[in-house]
């Protein structure tokens, strides 16, 4: 979806709600409420599947809250990302190359100001590989923050939200699925959203979307 001449704009100013800083968390289960208003707001929605389902398995954003995914290594979930992404191959086998490829957003996506990944089963990332985790999340988060410098031809507005099955991860207000049922994990929120996978430094006029003119 092109945003045009749309102000591109955050994340938290149309889902506030949401927790993290750079990668956002949300619970599953409002998975395809959030798609539908990251789109609505402008955004051009990228979707990665970490949690390693085959091919014939139904997607995880509708109802997957009690479904196991498999183990997923760092390798697979930069993979999807990569290819979620439209990034080139190389990306999705080399940290390195993942880092120069989300600078270069704006070759890839040419016709959107505003791109929203949303990663699908990250829980599985979190419970087999923590520090992998958090080092694709400092990724991303990084390249939030520096995709976007002055509102020029090839800048981005580029954001994560990230759905987590368990580790008390809430459901948005007004949900019919109770937030105690996405609880019971033993990975804290600050291990998921710590100091070392911020790498959002934005002021509140910048979150609120103020800093964000065209």
């Amino acid at each position: 979806m092109s945003t045009g001449g749309m102000r591109p704009t955050r994340v938290r100013s149309v889902l506030p709600a949401l927790q993290g800083r750079g990668v956002l968390l949300a619970a599953p289960v409002d998975a395809e409420r959030i798609r539908r208003t990251l789109e609505a707001a402008g955004f051009a929605v990228a979707e990665a599947d970490l949690g390693g389902l085959p091919e014939e398995s139904p997607q995880r954003p509708d109802d997957m809250l009690d479904a196991d995914g498999r183990p997923t290594s760092l390798r697979t979930a930069q993979d999807a990302v990569a290819q979620a992404l439209r990034l080139p191959e190389a990306a999705g086998r080399n940290l390195d190359a993942l880092v120069d490829s989300l600078r270069d957003l704006a070759y890839w996506w040419p016709d959107d100001r505003a791109v929203a990944l949303l990663l699908h089963g990250a829980e599985t990332l979190v419970e087999s590989d923590l520090p992998g985790w958090h080092e694709l999340t400092e990724i991303l988060s990084a390249a939030s923050s520096e995709l976007w410098q002055d509102g020029g031809e090839g800048d981005r507005a580029f954001e994560t939200v990230a759905f987590v099955h368990r580790h008390g991860v809430p459901v948005l207000a007004g949900d019919e699925v109770s937030a105690d049922e996405l609880t019971g994990g033993e990975i804290s929120e600050d291990e998921l959203t710590g100091d070392e996978v911020s790498g959002d430094q934005l002021t509140e006029d910048e979150a609120s979307g103020d800093g964000w003119s065209s």
